[in-house]
């Protein structure tokens, strides 16, 4: 059930509650006010009728004293005096006004309570006309209160109506930013995050209203660059997959060919007596395979890094460098790799750091030298540092600097990456810091490596 049908089923459960009780206070005083007014009225009636009849004597005209006494109540709103005679019958009564207002039988039934009646003798000869009964009659009051409660119930009546169309117009008001919220929530778990909401009403709402709308920017900013990640991810993958299927045509392809040939030709060799030539033809062919075996052991550490990782950062840096020697003789590469262990987290974001932005100045910047550094500061930072001499910051455009991969691994560690001009004013930093946890300790070889160039 909506919020606003619960709240107003709520306040229209307490405004029955409080017509319930309206209605059971009404019925007491109701029934106290018959009560006191048919008690009130037998009270007046039988004095003025005792009174009548102690004036009454034996005259002649005392049958007319009694039938006047019993008229003088025509008109009384609560009793009724009739005579009775000695038989039993009725031979004179006095005339009640009908209400105004008939009430319901059933509330006749709750309030008129218990008949009240009073009879009176006759003085001396008038007993032969018989007896003098005076009983209360309540339809009347029973009336007025019916008129009463008609009353009081149209008032409390509009009255609850009016509050309920109040809190109903006041609550779809107020409920309205809630039900814009829940929409755009519903978008958001759809997978659009472009839902905004308006940042007004109640200061407590607007909190809610504008931590929502940070957060839909933030999903939709995450989204965005999951999207151009996948993006770089599949042209990366691209191009390594171009790269390796180039290296194994390349160097791989030759070799293969050549142990054909060779393969091919000791037979022939061995056939004519020739068995020397056959010799150099297996050595050949072994030296195929060897060279084979070296360049595919370089594609494999490209493939699966975490194995040269396994034996220190230095070895898989200098891993990293000889691939790239291989392929890119006339850059000459320079490394600063302290000799060190440290988490295997931050290992493996330290080579991947390096790896990455080698990979862009090689590819991107064209440089003719490219360092590599990875060290302890004095803060407990490792600060991992790519350089080279290219093209510079000015091509950011076009280089595939990967930063939004990088910055999350980074992140993850909770370290900082920078990147800008290098200070000489030709080609790009790349300045990684990682914080070292407390406990972390060197190798046995503290100093340096001397640099290595190619």
């Amino acid at each position: 059930m909506p919020l606003r049908r619960r709240l107003l089923a709520l306040v229209a459960l307490v405004l029955a509650f409080c017509l319930i009780a309206g209605g059971a206070l009404t019925y007491w005083h109701g029934l106290r006010k018959v009560d006191l007014e048919m008690s009130s009225a037998i009270d007046v009636g039988s004095s003025a009728v005792s009174d009548a009849l102690s004036t009454i004597g034996s005259s002649a005209d005392a049958p007319a004293q009694v039938h006047r006494l019993i008229s003088s109540f025509d008109g009384d709103r609560h009793l009724s005096v009739r005579l009775i005679s000695p038989n039993g019958k009725v031979t004179s009564a006095s005339r009640l006004p009908p209400p105004s207002d008939p009430p319901p039988r059933w509330l006749y039934w709750l309030l008129s309570g218990s008949p009240r009646t009073r009879l009176f003798d006759m003085p001396g000869e008038l007993k032969q006309f018989g007896t003098i009964a005076i009983a209360a009659d309540s339809h009347n009051e029973v009336g007025e209160v019916w008129e009463d409660l008609k009353l009081k119930f149209t008032i409390i009546g509009s009255f609850c109506f009016v509050v309920l169309a109040l809190i109903y117009a006041s609550l779809g008001r107020a409920l309205r930013p809630l039900e814009q919220l829940s929409s755009a929530l519903d978008r958001v778990g759809q997978g659009d995050y472009t839902a905004h909401v308006p940042e007004d009403g109640p200061q407590d709402l607007k909190l809610i209203y504008r931590a929502f709308n940070r957060m839909a920017g933030q999903l939709q900013e995450s989204e965005q660059q999951n999207q151009r990640l996948n993006e770089q991810l599949s042209t990366v993958q691209e191009e390594e997959r171009s790269e390796i299927a180039r290296d194994l045509h390349d160097e791989i392809g030759p070799f293969l060919f050549a142990a054909d040939v060779d393969a091919q030709a000791i037979p022939l060799l061995l056939s004519r007596g020739a068995a020397d030539e056959a010799v150099d033809r297996s050595k050949a062919i072994r030296q195929s395979v060897q060279h084979m075996q070296v360049h595919l052991r370089g594609v494999l550490s490209r493939l699966r890094p975490a194995l040269l990782i396994d034996q220190g950062l230095t070895h898989a840096v200098e891993n990293l460098v000889a691939f790239w020697k291989a392929r890119r003789p006339q850059i000459e590469f320079r490394m600063d790799i302290e000799d060190a262990r440290y988490p295997s987290a931050i290992e493996d974001t330290a080579f991947r750091i390096l790896q990455e932005g080698t990979s862009n100045a090689v590819r991107h910047g064209q440089p003719a030298s490219v360092g590599l550094a990875a060290r302890r500061t004095d803060e407990g930072m490792l600060r991992v540092v790519v350089t080279d001499d290219g093209s510079g910051i000015t091509a950011k455009g076009t280089r595939g600097f990967g930063l939004p991969g990088m910055r999350e691994r980074v992140a993850s560690l909770d370290g900082r990456l920078s990147i800008a001009d290098r200070e000489e004013g030709k080609g790009v930093m790349l300045i990684v810091e990682i914080p070292l946890p407390a406990s972390t300790g060197s190798a046995a070889r503290q100093e340096p490596l001397s640099e290595s160039a190619a």
